[in-house]
């Protein structure tokens, strides 16, 4: 076990625990400030910065994407899968933990944050038992999509899976407020090309609605870990 680690898990066996076992997720967006330097970044990201946060108590798997976008512009998303007993503590000891990592200097003034929240799993996820490892990720958020829906387009083959979540806490967002609702559809193609058909297919399902453009948006797969 790391110093870090350790350090966490004592703050918060420290503390009284609510009930056993729910799934969250961490949503990070972010962008690389200085393009020029894009594999310092990605070293940062990849090999400093998803380790010390899966270092965290509760905090069990990273994935990153890029985004697939028509202007060359490269946003990127980090979704951190959390078990916890009781998400405020976890939520406190994270932030604790950034602020352990900023001391020993391993942060890095390339990254600007855009958006940091919470969501809670809203019952159970669907996915197709044959499906290829999802290439790339789709995330949707609105006033809520059916389950029936859901469970329509794995089975037609449009997302390897899905996992439906409901806001938690809002850490930081722009420019406006959040929908209740997060989808994240896991996708496999060969191509960009062929992940957006699979998009244009599953939003003729969804629909759109609560927070302009941003409400979908498509990544690359890029890394895909567990602690």
């Amino acid at each position: 076990m790391t110093a870090l680690r350790a350090a966490t898990a004592a703050l918060l066996l420290s503390l009284p625990s609510a009930a056993l076992g729910s799934e969250w997720l961490m949503m990070v967006k972010s962008e690389n400030v200085d393009p020029a330097r894009e594999a310092e970044f990605e070293h940062w990201y990849n090999e400093i910065d998803i380790p010390d946060v899966l270092a965290v108590p509760g905090y069990e798997r990273a994935r990153r994407g890029a985004a697939v976008t028509e202007d060359g512009a490269r946003p990127y998303v980090a979704l951190y899968t959390i078990t916890s007993s009781d998400m405020d503590k976890t939520i406190i000891a994270m932030l604790m933990a950034s602020w352990r990592m900023d001391q020993l200097g391993r942060g890095t003034d390339l990254i600007k944050v855009t958006e940091r929240i919470y969501y809670k799993r809203e019952g159970k996820g669907m996915r197709s038992a044959d499906a290829p490892k999802p290439t790339h990720l789709y995330l949707h958020r609105s006033k809520g999509v059916a389950p029936k829906e859901l469970r329509a387009i794995v089975n037609a083959g449009l997302a390897a899976g899905v996992t439906p979540y409901r806001v938690y806490n809002v850490l930081m967002h722009e420019p406006v407020a959040v929908p209740d609702q997060l989808v994240v559809f896991e996708i496999s193609a060969a191509s960009d090309a062929a992940a957006k058909d699979a998009v244009k297919a599953i939003g003729t399902r969804t629909g759109v609605s609560g927070c302009g453009a941003d409400c979908a948006a498509l990544y690359r797969l890029t890394l895909d870990v567990s602690g």
